[in-house]
């Protein structure tokens, strides 16, 4: 076999991908519900402004650095400090995105066949960066008692002698929990006790859906346990095709310094973020905010629109959530969430993920977008609601 077993993925589409092409190619409307680039549902971007920023001479000559350009890592140290947050900018790594910036820590971390812990449910997207990086991942649990939190002893039993880091993602995706105080500090000791690194992605952290003082703010200004703090202009900004992402390093100083090294050499391996986006980083975080404010906006009222609708009366409920871009119903277990997801994508033209595409442990659980057009979004969760409650 000429090929390698990083990618010996399943390629075969599930029903519900089949489903949708079908419908896709029969013209039929489809109501989205999955929908998670800002670009493509009537977020206005002032293009000109962005474009004019693109094009600044100053990103024609080639400067390779392989923490990032300094003007770039001054900006996102800016970021930090409105926040009351002091991030030395030598201790930022800019990356190509969040998946690029798993990779590397990933290749700083692991050795082959060591494991990393994640949450379940999550991303799907963990499992392909740790095939590519032959890394084995090993699942702590998050619970649902009116609200999400993160189980610390399912983390403390996963541990072993092969395990490396934590992955924290705050908020989560899809459940939009925050990690509370509470929570960091068992963590923290977890992480101490066991000598583990600490990833935590918070590119939605500008998204919460209302304020809480018990809720963490960002961790790269950990000071003891090794932290790599991950985010990007994706989310941040709205800009997913700026392709820009970065990681902090923090921790204990000794430790911090060598880590840093050995991630510089790794950057300058691959040299990946393009010059025109790290001179224009300053203005595109500053354009951003007035995207950002927008998707704010949209996701809130798309947010209320869903609580007007799962009501006592209804057999679907919304699950409570912090932030994000996601919402999670739970629906009556009377069928799986694939034949859910199928049926109301069949009946009714609304396409929204199952819970198992999110590795959810037991059926009942359908997971949306709300970063829909408010139009499409009032008349998905209509019909959604509707078809649930006649067939439930």
């Amino acid at each position: 076999m000429i090929f390698s077993s990083r990618t010996s993925w399943h390629r075969h589409p599930n029903r519900l991908s089949e489903l949708l092409e079908r419908h896709r190619k029969s013209g039929a409307h489809i109501y989205d519900l999955t929908i998670s680039n800002p670009t493509e549902c009537g977020i206005v971007y002032p293009e000109k402004e962005i474009l004019s920023v693109l094009s600044d001479p100053e990103a024609f000559p080639y400067k390779p650095d392989p923490r990032g350009l300094i003007s770039a890592r001054e900006a996102i140290s800016l970021y930090y400090r409105k926040q009351n947050i002091g991030v030395d900018p030598s201790n930022i790594f800019l990356t190509a995105s969040t998946s690029e910036a798993y990779s590397m820590i990933f290749k700083l971390l692991c050795n082959n066949g060591e494991d990393i812990l994640v949450p379940r449910p999550s991303y799907p997207l963990f499992d392909y960066l740790a095939q590519v990086n032959d890394v084995v991942l090993r699942q702590y649990n998050l619970e649902y008692d009116h609200e999400w939190q993160i189980d610390c002893t399912s983390i403390a039993n996963e541990i072993s002698s092969k395990t490396k880091a934590i992955v924290l993602v705050h908020p989560h995706n899809p459940t939009g929990a925050f990690i509370k105080h509470d929570e960091y500090s068992n963590i923290l000791e977890i992480a101490r006790t066991h000598h583990l690194a600490l990833i935590v992605d918070e590119v939605f952290i500008d998204y919460p859906f209302d304020n809480d003082h018990t809720r963490l703010s960002s961790t790269a200004c950990q000071s003891d346990v090794l932290t790599f703090t991950l985010n990007g202009i994706s989310k941040l900004a709205g800009l997913p095709q700026m392709k820009l992402g970065w990681i902090v390093v923090s921790g204990d100083s000794s430790v911090t310094r060598e880590a840093a090294e050995r991630l510089e050499i790794l950057c300058d391996t691959f040299l990946s973020v393009n010059s025109p986006v790290q001179v224009g980083l300053p203005h595109l975080i500053k354009i951003g905010e007035s995207v950002r404010r927008q998707i704010q906006e949209r996701i809130k009222k798309n947010l209320v629109t869903l609580h007007e609708h799962m009501t006592a009366k209804t057999s679907c409920s919304l699950l409570n959530s912090e932030g994000g871009w996601y919402a999670i119903l739970r629906v009556p277990q009377t069928k799986s969430d694939e034949e859910w997801a199928l049926e109301l994508l069949e009946k009714k033209g609304v396409s929204l993920y199952p819970g198992y595409f999110f590795d959810f442990v037991n059926d009942g659980h359908l997971v949306l977008s709300l970063l829909s057009d408010e139009r499409t979004f009032l008349s998905a969760v209509s019909k959604l609601k509707a078809y649930i409650d006649s067939t439930a």
